[in-house]
């Protein structure tokens, strides 16, 4: 057997739905105008650690940048190529890589550099356990570099 709502009851449950004022540019708080002007940012998306679980070091791979001699590549922020950059590396420079994003085109690294820039052996403290995944605040910069441009390493 089946339940049938008359159309009446069916449009006022419906209506009950629509309370309140629409939001319009006019009664909207939240709106301003340097707000619709700023274009939208990706934000800051730390790099997190120990997503290996306790058992292993805090980041589980190395890796190199492969890009050619005489050029850079962005250390950035977050996971886009919209957000800020945080360094520039070097072709050569090595790094630790801690994470990676959902859709596996960026790591999430750490790398090691001495006061002039230059590479370090220094470990970041990233060679040790940690008790469970969280973001890195350690002394060496940390952000995301697209993953088709570092190659794994052993060391």
């Amino acid at each position: 057997m089946r339940f049938i709502l008359p159309l009446a009851t069916l449009a006022l449950m419906l209506s009950a739905c629509q309370s309140g004022t629409p939001i319009t540019p006019e009664n909207d708080s939240q709106t301003s105008d340097a707000a619709v002007d700023q274009p939208l940012s990706p934000g800051a998306r730390p790099v997190r650690i120990g997503e290996n679980g306790a058992n292993f070091a805090a980041c589980g791979a190395r890796g190199i940048v492969t890009i050619g001699e005489d050029k850079n590549v962005p250390l950035r922020a977050a996971p886009f190529d919209e957000a800020d950059q945080v360094t520039a590396l070097k072709a050569g420079q090595r790094m630790f890589i801690c994470t990676r994003s959902i859709d596996q085109r960026w790591l999430g690294v750490v790398v090691p550099q001495t006061r002039d820039g230059t590479s370090a052996s220094a470990d970041c403290g990233v060679n040790q356990r940690v008790e469970r995944p969280q973001a890195y605040t350690g002394p060496c910069p940390s952000g995301w570099i697209a993953n088709a441009l570092v190659r794994l390493t052993a060391d």
